[in-house]
């Protein structure tokens, strides 16, 4: 029997805010999944193991807000990624029109584009809406061959419902596959149901050969000593398969115990894995923050001492001029009074 692989891929969810990327995430993975949302840092990613042709398959996702604010801290959300799925809402005309900004955005950040899913979502939502706002599956399906041949990397369409969960599984589904086996993109394009894989693992059987054979190629002699040791050996036969059959149900509840474990522990190292990554981002932008804040303070600080420096001149400039003005109005009143004093005492000379 092959020993069946292991693939872990890290998916990136991309779009617009509010087109309902949390919602499909959330659908596809289930009740009961852990998120780590940083809301901080506008990134959310969770995990989902499943099976591809007998082989486990991990997803990592990774939810990246579409808000703005986020644009300078997505460029490593995109490192390591396999697989992009694009979400955009078929009832909101600027999500779409705004999609082709999301592929330039992430083609800038990657060297090699990886594979793609684009996804009209909110179906559900097409009968409540103006036609004019309503974007059609045919637009969906031209926009992505078109991009699919610019980027050069296969693009699959397709149309969901976060809410009724319409292929939501399926969209996950083809992407898987793509990731797996990029050879297989007509056929994936071209079919109309995915149908994966998913068979089981064969586990050893305590059935196979358990039956001891008794070759008739020799005449069995009728001797009592004889049919008794016949009857021990089969006896400590019977017990040897019986201990056989004890042992390798012990091994296989161990080596379930040892792969419930393993995939335990690496999902917990996943996480933290991932939880360090966003961190070290974090940490990083914090870092180009405070460097910039810095600099910042220095500039103020400089312009302040500057400005004071020149405060200081320009108050000792106007306090001078203003003592120059004091100076010649002292000066002119002092002559007035001179003159005004020469004419009281001609005035009074007269009239004496």
């Amino acid at each position: 029997m092959a020993a069946s692989r292991r693939w872990q891929f890290k998916i990136c969810l991309i779009g617009d805010g509010y087109v309902g990327k949390t919602s499909i995430r959330r659908k596809y993975l289930g009740q009961g999944f852990r998120s780590n949302y940083i809301p901080s840092l506008g990134v959310d990613f969770a995990q989902k193991t499943v099976t591809y042709n007998g082989d486990d398959v991990r997803l990592v996702i990774w939810d990246i807000a579409g808000q703005p604010q986020f644009q300078s801290l997505r460029k490593r959300y995109y490192e390591g990624c396999s697989g992009l799925i694009l979400a955009y809402s078929v009832v909101d005309r600027e999500s779409f029109d705004n999609a082709s900004k999301w592929l330039v955005e992430a083609k800038g950040f990657m060297e090699d584009f990886p594979a793609l899913i684009i996804v009209g979502n909110k179906i559900d939502l097409r009968s409540y809406h103006p036609k004019e706002n309503i974007i059609t599956y045919e637009e969906g399906l031209e926009f992505t061959k078109k991009f699919s041949e610019r980027l050069n990397t296969p693009a699959i369409f397709i149309e969901t419902s976060a809410l009724t969960g319409e292929n939501i599984d399926r969209a996950f589904d083809k992407l898987t596959r793509l990731m797996i086996n990029p050879e297989d993109y007509q056929t994936i394009t071209t079919m109309h149901e995915v149908r994966v894989g998913t068979a089981e693992q064969s586990q050893p059987s305590a059935s196979s050969s358990l039956t001891p054979t008794i070759s008739s190629s020799q005449p069995v002699i009728e001797m009592p000593s004889v049919e008794e040791s016949v009857i021990a050996q089969e006896d400590e036969v019977a017990l040897t398969m019986t201990h056989l059959i004890e042992l390798r149900g012990k091994l296989k509840k161990a080596e379930e115990e040892f792969r419930d474990y393993s995939l335990e522990v690496e999902t917990k190292l996943l996480t933290l894995r991932n939880t360090v990554h966003v961190k070290k981002i974090m940490y990083e932008h914090l870092r180009e923050q405070l460097t910039q804040t810095r600099q910042e303070w220095a500039d103020a600080y400089d312009q302040h001492v500057k400005l004071d420096q020149e405060k200081k001149q320009e108050i000792e400039k106007r306090l001078a001029h203003i003592a120059k003005i004091r100076d010649q109005i002292d000066e002119i009143e002092t002559s007035i009074k001179k003159q005004v004093s020469k004419l009281d005492l001609g005035k009074s000379m007269d009239q004496l």
